[in-house]
């Protein structure tokens, strides 16, 4: 690629590498739909490792390539999700995979979500041969990635500073610093600082028009832990608080596509005789749901957490400590914003109670995150590629640069 030549069609490719859950790989196919929307004639390839990432609604000029799937183990160790045999066998198929994407689509772009260097450095590669070709790299974080000190040592193997220093041209902040800045709470190396910005919270776009929904005679409580891999016990919990006494609310349950069929059909058949509660495996309109419902139980991943934001929905906040903090970090922090509760292992008294307050509460207060991180990542985008800024492209935050 010539960079003194316009780009008149960019070629944009995204990496999700995708163990647990969905968060990483909805919020990619969110900023790969704001780009597309946002840069004319452009085309995208994602390339992703989760089970789900052919089951979701494409814009137009965006292809999936499969990844074969890791998951993790209950140290938090990478392993094979499907295939037999180790690790480093399943990672060399994924390296080939992803270096031959750069050197056969040819980006301008690579946008890497979490992982600096991919499951155990697959990527490294392939950002060695994006910098070659002339193409930029962007690395993409969520909010908060995990304790401090798990942070530090990650930050502080070579590798990454290598990479860090080497491969990208700029890392992203999907976050708010009011909420939680990087730059107080982790040790921040100076090879990061430099590039690093915060172009504000991403969230999934509504699907089509939004119309007034006709008035509930009852009020909603949506159960939702996201992909549904580690949320089956949650659901269970939800369920129990929910049979103390018949409640005065209808309950909608999504447990999500990655929940194992056999505890699927355990929990449907649980709820048989529930009148007040309707089950869902996988609902594809999730902003739709949100916006019907009065309040939530929920998991504190990254993107259920935009949606909660978004809709003002008072929650009662079950969040995993495994394998990494970040969703019980998240929790506390949306907590003191008066988002909701936590609560760890209630008791099915104690969560019917939180549920109760919930649904009393009404729409939560206060000052809350914007939600325009999409819009600010595209901007980022055009700076990067060299594309002119049109009349309606959103300036980037004031504070999206650290200095």
């Amino acid at each position: 690629m010539d960079p003194k030549k316009p780009i008149t069609r960019p070629r944009i490719l995204l990496y999700s590498h995708d163990s647990v859950g969905l968060g990483h790989l909805r919020r990619t196919l969110t900023l790969a739909q704001s780009l597309s929307e946002n840069l004319e004639n452009a085309s995208f390839i994602v390339a992703s490792g989760s089970e789900a990432s052919l089951r979701f609604e494409l814009p137009r000029g965006l292809e999936v390539v499969k990844l074969p799937s890791v998951g993790k183990g209950a140290m938090g160790e990478y392993t094979p999700r499907r295939l037999p045999g180790e690790l480093g066998s399943l990672v060399r198929i994924r390296r080939a995979l992803l270096l031959e994407l750069v050197e056969s689509y040819r980006p301008h772009l690579l946008v890497v979500d979490n992982k600096v260097l991919g499951v155990a450095g697959e990527l490294q590669e392939a950002l060695d041969r994006q910098k070659e070709l002339g193409g930029r790299s962007i690395l993409g974080l969520r909010d908060i990635i995990d304790r401090p000190e798990v942070v530090a040592r990650e930050w502080d193997r070579p590798d990454i500073r290598r990479a860090l220093i080497k491969n990208y041209d700029a890392v992203c902040v999907y976050g708010a610093p009011e909420v939680f800045d990087m730059r107080r709470e982790y040790p921040v190396p100076r090879e990061l600082a430099q590039i690093l910005h915060y172009v504000g919270y991403v969230v999934r776009p509504r699907k089509g028009l939004s119309f007034l929904s006709i008035p509930r005679l009852r009020p909603q409580l949506l159960v939702t832990m996201g992909g549904g891999e580690d949320g089956a016990e949650r659901v269970e919990r939800c369920l129990d608080a929910l049979a103390l006494k018949a409640p005065a609310f209808d309950t909608v349950v999504v447990l999500g596509p990655l929940l194992d069929a056999t505890r699927t059909r355990q929990i449907k058949r649980r709820a048989r005789g529930m009148d007040f509660v309707t089950i869902h495996g996988f609902y594809e309109d999730m902003p739709r749901l949100f916006e019907a419902s009065t309040a939530a139980v929920s998991m504190a991943g990254y993107n259920t957490m935009t949606e909660l934001i978004r809709g003002r929905i008072p929650t009662v906040l079950l969040p995993r400590k495994r394998p990494r903090e970040e969703q019980f970090l998240r929790a506390e922090r949306f907590a003191k914003l008066g988002l909701g509760e936590v609560l760890d292992t209630p008791s099915a008294e104690d969560l019917r109670a939180a549920m109760e307050r919930a649904l009393a509460r009404g729409k939560v207060q206060g000052w809350l995150p914007k939600l325009d991180g999409d819009q600010h990542f595209a901007t980022l985008v055009r700076d990067l590629l060299g594309l002119p800024r049109s009349a309606s492209t959103p300036s980037l935050p004031c504070d999206s640069r650290i200095s």
